[in-house]
């Protein structure tokens, strides 16, 4: 769900697929947003079911709980992800 930005509002089901996040106009969720890249970061499931966030060499950074991304990192429900103007968190 985005919570800010934008987007605000904007709910993506996550059904076990990459969810892919950037300014692109074939992202899952498009950006429109100065401090997004193109292909900004995607958001998939491991073997485990957990939820990964990474960044795929973003100029701005993705940020997850206000720590900069640098390794795919499991993402916590109702943790925030930060990219620029926009926060997205996964809620049940």
């Amino acid at each position: 769900m985005v919570s800010e930005g934008s987007l605000t509002g904007t709910t993506v089901a996550l059904q076990g697929q990459t969810i892919s996040l950037g300014r692109a106009h074939d992202s899952t969720i498009v950006l429109d947003d100065d401090y997004a890249s193109s292909r900004h970061a995607r958001i998939y499931p491991d073997r485990d079911g957990q939820w990964i966030v990474e960044d795929l060499g973003s100029t701005n950074g993705t940020y997850l709980d206000r720590t900069r991304l640098t390794t795919p990192t499991p993402i916590p429900l109702g943790a925030p992800i930060r990219i620029g103007k926009t926060v997205i968190e996964l809620r049940k």
